[in-house]
């Protein structure tokens, strides 16, 4: 009887171990938590790449999607997700993670279709535990962009920056059609929310990485550092990871619009504007501590 009693709770401790390493396990993949920047760590490695690979078929080619990053140490936990736009659509997402670890290298095969402006924005991250429970945080963004022509009335080419006259008219072409979608989207969200535009500093979601260096409105350096690691939290939670309704319902991402990042001249909130593939508005709302 006492044998059964101890195998019953050997079981238990397995089973409850088990349990709690796939717990600690989903919450390390599914949450990314901005702390304080830690400048003892940073990335000797950034970078979001797009590459053209080639033709598929008669109707599809194949876009080569790199995402790789490496701090100057090894650190408690490691993460980069990547988000791909095609004319201002997102069409597919890639995420990694790994505790104890410097480098994280993904790569992906997308196939596509029909020209296409391509546009990819990466976030590299890290989390620094440190004596005293003190928690810190290291982060980069790192993004690419193609150009991708598959036209009846031309062969199949890419480029990135137009050095022809062709490649120059194709790129106003889709840059117009990319804008147009864009803006038409974002004007219905701005309507359908009442939000009074003059009040706010506008950004698309691509042009954040440009944050790396440069500050937001007249914040400070480290205080644009914060509002970006907020600003990945929440679109993490609420975005990558799928659209939540008020009913509680998770839609998918794919196929909605980039966000629409909208930053109050007064620093006291920042906005988000997504619209769900089936046309769903989606507003978050971040607020900005006043210090800074």
């Amino acid at each position: 009887m006492k044998t059964t009693k101890w195998v019953i709770v050997i079981l238990l401790a397995l089973i409850t171990s088990g349990f709690l390493y796939f717990y600690h396990g989903k919450i390390a993949r599914e949450s990314i938590i901005f702390f304080p920047i830690d400048d003892s760590v940073t990335f000797d490695k950034a970078s979001t790449s797009l590459q053209f690979a080639g033709k598929k078929d008669d109707d599809e080619y194949i876009i080569e999607w790199d995402v790789t990053s490496l701090t100057n140490k090894e650190i408690f936990l490691r993460q980069d997700i990547s988000l791909l736009f095609s004319d201002g659509k997102l069409v597919e997402t890639l995420s990694e993670w790994e505790d104890q670890s410097q480098k994280l290298a993904q790569y992906k095969k997308i196939t596509g279709e029909d020209s296409s402006h391509y546009q990819a924005i990466s976030l590299h991250y890290g989390e620094i535990h440190l004596e005293n429970d003190l928690i810190r945080s290291t982060q980069r963004m790192s993004r690419d962009h193609l150009y991708v022509i598959d036209s009846e009335f031309t062969d199949l080419f890419s480029f990135k920056r137009p050095h022809t006259d062709e490649e120059q008219e194709w790129k106003d072409i889709l840059d117009k059609v990319t804008e147009q979608h864009l803006e038409y989207s974002w004007n219905q969200l701005v309507e359908y929310y009442k939000i009074d535009e003059t009040k706010y500093e506008r950004i698309p979601f691509i042009e954040l990485e440009r944050y790396n260096s440069d500050p937001i409105l007249g914040l400070s350096k480290a205080k644009t550092q914060e509002v970006i690691g907020s600003l990945w939290e929440g679109l993490y939670k609420n975005y990558f990871l799928g659209l939540k309704t008020k009913e509680g319902k998770v839609i998918e991402p794919i196929g909605s619009t980039m966000p629409l990042i909208l930053i109050a001249k007064n620093y006291s909130h920042i906005v988000i504007l997504i619209q769900a593939e089936n046309g769903l508005p989606f507003k978050f709302i971040q607020n900005i501590s006043v210090s800074y």
